[in-house]
């Protein structure tokens, strides 16, 4: 079943549909939102999805997955805090092509370097995630942040020029590192 057709089924009285929709997103929203906001996000998570089950109740949502995603930036955005640091669980398989022991880059070194990326610039880190670690398309994270799909092409574009600055300065933070 569609993520549409389990919300439907969870309106007509079906607690198996939505407990269906939550085993297949709880994954990558939690990891969103501990990524973001460490020490508050399994207090954003209840929110997110005491807020989606609301709206649902009041309104059509025809993206469910997307509308969840949206509600949860939302808080995100309500209670950032540029103070906290994030942190990435690699435990799961998030990214596409892994750290290999060819490669020079270490986890611990990407996971810094996606701290940073967080920390400094957020909205880029937002879309990063999205689309690499939720899986989300440009159109789909358009639809979760309500801006234009080219501004979420560039941000993803800025999103790996900055890290890969970061990552090249190989974590040596008494030189400049250029983020135009």
């Amino acid at each position: 079943m569609s993520d549409a057709e389990l919300i439907e089924e969870y309106l007509n009285g079906s607690q198996e549909a939505f407990t269906e929709f939550y085993a297949r997103h709880k994954d990558s929203l939690y990891t969103f939102l501990k990524n973001r906001q460490p020490e508050t996000a399994d207090d954003l998570f209840q929110e997110t999805f005491l807020k989606f089950i609301g709206a649902i109740w009041q309104q059509q949502v025809q993206s469910p997955r997307a509308y969840l995603f949206r509600i949860a930036l939302n808080l995100i955005r309500k209670s950032y805090s540029s103070s906290q640091p994030v942190i990435i669980d690699f435990n799961e398989e998030l990214l596409p092509n892994p750290v290999t022991e060819e490669s020079p880059l270490s986890e611990e070194e990407l996971q810094s370097g996606l701290q940073i990326l967080a920390r400094e610039k957020p909205r880029f880190y937002d879309v990063l995630h999205l689309h690499i670690f939720s899986r989300f398309t440009f159109d789909r994270i358009s639809e979760v942040t309500g801006e234009n799909r080219n501004t979420i092409a560039s941000r993803y574009r800025y999103a790996l020029k900055y890290l890969r600055d970061i990552l090249n300065s190989k974590f040596d933070y008494t030189k400049e590192v250029s983020h135009e």
